[in-house]
């Protein structure tokens, strides 16, 4: 009996044991102190630049170029547009009339016209330099009227049986007026005879004024 009880005695001490190392491990383990979370590093933001007025500069389409065309009617011209009446020509002219030899010789190309027109619509690119001569007798003979073709329907006015058309022409702009200085010049009073002499002539310039 006294050597069946022995390990049973031995087995309560080694429990004991193990549960002392198991608290023990418990016990010394050091966990990391809760911190609270670093704060994430800023990230830069995509921005969009735009002009001072809070709009963006879009490129500015170029308009398209437009045909050479000249239209002449019977009727007279009206605000606008030549006014309802029978068309005479409808011609549009090659897109390289401003270099053509047909159009930039120096009398222009002529052309004898159906019947008598009395308006017409001349329209091209300011680049082409087209202009048109009109004249009242066939041949282009006795000239009437000079219409210049330009980007937009404006109509031109007569009584005209044929007509010269030439292109390449080169547009001259008048320089500025140059004054010389004529603001900054005084005039001194007269004195004396002067004094008479210009009361004389503003009494002459009355007289012819009345």
């Amino acid at each position: 009996m006294r050597i069946a009880s022995q390990p049973l005695v031995q087995l309560p001490l080694a429990l004991l044991c193990l549960a002392g190392l198991a608290a023990s491990r418990v016990v010394n383990r050091e966990d990391p102190p809760l911190l609270p979370p670093e704060p994430d590093e800023p990230v830069a933001a995509q921005a969009t630049i735009t002009s001072p007025n809070g709009t963006a500069h879009a490129p500015a389409a170029a308009n398209p170029p437009i045909p050479i065309t000249v239209k002449l009617f019977a009727s007279s011209p009206g605000v606008k547009t030549c006014r309802s009446g029978s068309q005479l020509v409808n011609m549009v002219l090659p897109p390289n009339a401003s270099s053509d030899p047909t159009f930039t010789t120096a009398g222009g190309q002529c052309y004898n016209l159906p019947g008598t027109a009395q308006c017409g619509i001349f329209m091209a690119n300011k680049a082409d330099g087209c202009e048109a001569k009109l004249f009242r007798g066939e041949r282009c003979a006795h000239f009437v009227n000079l219409a210049v073709f330009q980007n937009e329907a404006r109509p031109v006015g007569g009584f005209f049986t044929s007509m010269s058309i030439k292109c390449g022409v080169k547009s001259v702009e008048p320089p500025p007026l140059n004054l010389g200085g004529l603001g900054a010049q005084t005039h001194r009073p007269a004195k004396g005879k002067d004094a008479r002499g210009a009361r004389t002539v503003d009494s002459a310039v009355g007289t012819v004024g009345e």
